[in-house]
């Protein structure tokens, strides 16, 4: 039985897995950029993370932030 449960992020739009985030409503990576909570480990396969299904979307808002550094 497969239970793993997956959300949307808010924020980049990207599909994850829910319990590799800290917020609910966000992936682990904006989550990190947001809030500096911990970022997954990403790897790679396809087009997403293995580990939290990140597709490596972002939004324009993330965009501009990290411009900025």
């Amino acid at each position: 039985m497969d239970d793993i449960e997956y959300a949307i992020c808010e924020e980049c739009g990207s599909e994850f897995v829910k319990r590799s985030s800290k917020m609910k409503a966000l992936c682990p990576e904006c989550t990190h950029i947001l809030y500096g909570y911990p970022n997954c480990d990403h790897v790679f396969k396809d087009g997403k993370c293995i580990k939290c299904h990140w597709n490596g979307s972002r939004s324009e808002y993330i965009k501009q932030l990290l411009d900025k550094h």
